[in-house]
């Protein structure tokens, strides 16, 4: 489930706290060193001066020495007040840091005209306190950038808010009855501003042309379906006067049966545009039985094999369920369906089953590989195999499956054959 704003914001904020805090401690812990290299380097120089200062009113004048400070001083002209250690002595005039036991320690080896001077400092307490003092610093900073996250992020999220609130219900809306109402910025939490009513503005604005768009194709579908239903009466009315006038010739008799067939199919095309330009399929709380019905559009399709003497049609009745829905909208996908069955398939057999939960219908047409399975229910799709038809069929059955809650599956597989399901559990079948 992609992430909500508010969880963004909070993951923002929190690693901007984050590298904050990290910012802090890599700046306060290089300041300090620095701070604690320069104090600690003044204080032994300062000890060295105060030496050579005392020397040069006393040549007695002793070394420095406390339970930090160690001194040892070598005469140029030989002697000392201590023997120096070895591992100093070999060192070069200057500042050196040493570790000795763990412990840190600065080295100052200064040399001057009238002798070397040795001496060593340790800040194991410097230490201790500019470790406690980085310690205490890194804690009331990040408390203090944690506060200001905390209270930078309840701030944004108050501006956020109504724009994903306006967003989770523009997702629950119903296309057909938006509630516009809901996305009022007077009804949002949080702070609505100047750019969440601009946003709520277009998007009530978009939902009234798009519901205008709606109704106008709507209203334009159902007034040609009912204009077109007119002319193809008056043309099946007239090609069935000509197939029963005993002065037709026979053969025109198969340019009749032609005619009639292409007008049963624009029928049934109409049909579908008259229910699918409804915002609801027709009679919701219509009972009807099923079998009668198929029985009927079975009859109907047989017609279609009159030139395929090699196909064979065969219902099975294996049930007589009693559907709640449409039956208008289940006869216009049993028709389509049917009329696919006997389109792409040249030999075999077509066999409608109707069972207790189910209404299948098996072919042994030219069926169906994976690319085309993917595509079947786009309007107007034809494979390159296929020759003929409008590519309608199937994406108007499925339409109209949707909208009555009676889902339809495919199984196919190319050379072999087609099964198209149609199941009624969601239309409480009875038996």
């Amino acid at each position: 489930m992609p992430q909500g704003l508010p969880h963004k914001l909070r993951r923002v904020f929190i690693v901007q706290a984050v590298l904050a805090v990290f910012a802090v401690v890599v700046v306060l812990y290089g300041s300090g060193s620095l701070a604690r290299d320069w104090m600690t380097a003044e204080r032994i120089r300062a000890e060295a001066r105060a030496f050579w200062d005392g020397r040069a009113n006393d040549p007695a004048h002793p070394v420095p020495g406390t339970a930090t400070v160690h001194a040892w001083f070598v005469p140029a002209s030989g002697g000392g007040s201590r023997a120096v250690p070895d591992s100093y002595a070999s060192l070069a005039p200057g500042l050196h840091d040493l570790r000795i036991a763990g412990v840190r320690q600065r080295l100052l080896i200064d040399e001057r005209r009238d002798g070397r001077l040795y001496i060593t400092m340790s800040f194991a307490l410097v230490d201790r306190v500019a470790t406690w003092t980085l310690f205490i610093a890194v804690l009331l900073a990040s408390l203090a950038i944690a506060a200001v996250s905390w209270l930078s992020y309840r701030i944004a999220r108050q501006m956020v808010l109504p724009v994903t609130q306006m967003a989770g219900e523009v997702a629950r809306w119903d296309p057909r009855a938006p509630d516009l109402d809901a996305i009022d910025p007077g009804q949002l939490t949080g702070e609505a501003g100047r750019e969440v009513r601009l946003l709520g503005d277009a998007l009530r604005g978009l939902t009234e042309r798009t519901q205008a768009f709606m109704r106008r194709e709507r209203d334009f579908t159902r007034e040609a379906s009912h204009e077109l239903r007119t002319p193809l009466a008056v043309v099946r009315v007239a090609a069935d006067m000509l197939r029963g006038d005993p002065e037709t010739p026979p053969r025109m008799q198969r340019s009749l049966n032609r005619i009639q067939l292409a007008a049963r199919e624009m029928e049934g095309v109409l049909d579908a545009f008259l229910i699918l330009a409804r915002e609801d399929v027709p009679g919701p709380d219509e009972e009807f039985e099923l079998l009668p019905m198929v029985s009927l559009a079975v009859e109907g399709a047989r017609e279609m094999l009159t030139d395929k003497p090699g196909v064979v049609m065969s219902l099975h009745e294996e049930a007589a369920p009693r559907l709640r829905g449409s039956s208008r909208a289940m006869a216009v996908m049993v028709g389509n369906l049917l009329r696919n069955a006997c389109f792409f398939t040249e030999s075999g057999r077509i066999d409608v089953v109707v069972r207790r939960n189910r209404l299948e219908i098996t072919d042994t047409g030219i069926g169906m590989d994976d690319e085309v399975l993917e595509r079947v229910f786009e309007p107007f799709y034809r494979a390159d195999q296929y020759v003929g038809g409008k590519g309608m069929g199937l994406a108007i059955a499925r339409q109209l499956s949707e909208r009555a809650g009676w889902p339809m599956r495919i199984d196919s597989v190319a050379g072999q054959g087609t099964t198209v399901t149609i199941e009624f559990a969601a239309a409480r079948a009875k038996h």
